[in-house]
């Protein structure tokens, strides 16, 4: 998830509760191996002084470890939702535990009242319904103290965080906007190539009409002047009608 400003989240919302179960989550598996091994030796597989000093040591190298983890992970966690990440981690260890402490302070004043009423309900009236409703409000008390803790973790982080890159531009926002410009930007595709332009075959000119030919005129002896050369040599075939005996010229049959 990536941000597109950088500045500390509100208390009471959502990313602070995510960005805290983002550190705890990573915390408790990180480092509560340790202590549950560190159990395991002192209470079950080394009994006695020496298995006790086994299980403080062990709780010791997980609460070290802890505070090692602690500034690292903040870090990691800056630079997946900001592109940056933190340094001094001194300083960010120090910025977040004194937030995370004030605030389970201001929490455990406020729920001490109900939690003590409660206990008391509980104690007083054991195995009836009032102590089992006392009960039940004693387990929403503890669970509501354990989501307040871990969202003033996130707040504490995002206020840490904003203290050292407040004033930059958060890179991974820049890289995902020129992302999906670039996936919303049509892609040029190239046309295809015109086909050539193939010039029409000259077509063949059109044959004028052979005009009707005039029927020849008549001489005087009764024969037609050929049309073609122009003199009377012509005759009157039974078959073919008439012809130039000259040129060849044949009357056109109708």
């Amino acid at each position: 998830m990536t941000a597109d400003v950088i500045e500390p989240f509100a208390f009471l919302t959502v990313e602070s509760l995510r960005a805290g179960w983002w550190l705890t989550w990573r915390l408790l598996v990180r480092v509560g191996a340790i202590f549950v091994a560190a159990a395991l030796v002192g209470l079950v597989l080394i009994q006695g002084a020496v298995g006790q000093f086994l299980m403080g040591l062990g709780f010791c190298v997980g609460a070290a470890w802890s505070l090692y983890l602690l500034p690292k992970l903040t870090s990691q966690w800056a630079q997946e939702r900001y592109g940056a990440p933190l340094e001094n981690p001194v300083k960010v260890w120090w910025g977040i535990t004194w937030r995370g402490l004030v605030v389970s302070l201001v929490a455990a004043v406020i729920m001490a009242v109900p939690n003590v009423v409660a206990l008391s309900l509980k104690t007083a009236y054991s195995g009836s319904v009032l102590g089992g409703l006392a009960g039940l409000i004693l387990w929403l008390l503890s669970v509501a103290n354990v989501v307040v803790s871990v969202m003033a973790t996130g707040w504490a982080m995002s206020k840490v965080t904003a203290e050292q890159l407040s004033g930059r531009t958060p890179m991974m926002s820049a890289t995902s906007a020129s992302s999906a410009a670039a996936a919303i930007a049509p892609i040029e595709v190239d046309a295809p190539a015109a086909d050539p332009v193939v010039a029409p075959a000259p077509r063949p000119a059109p044959r004028a009409a052979v005009a009707p030919s005039a029927p020849a005129a008549a001489s005087a002896e009764g024969k037609r002047q050929c049309p073609k050369c122009g003199l009377y040599e012509t005759e009157r075939g039974s078959v073919i009608g008439w012809y130039c005996k000259v040129c060849g010229w044949r009357e056109a049959r109708r």
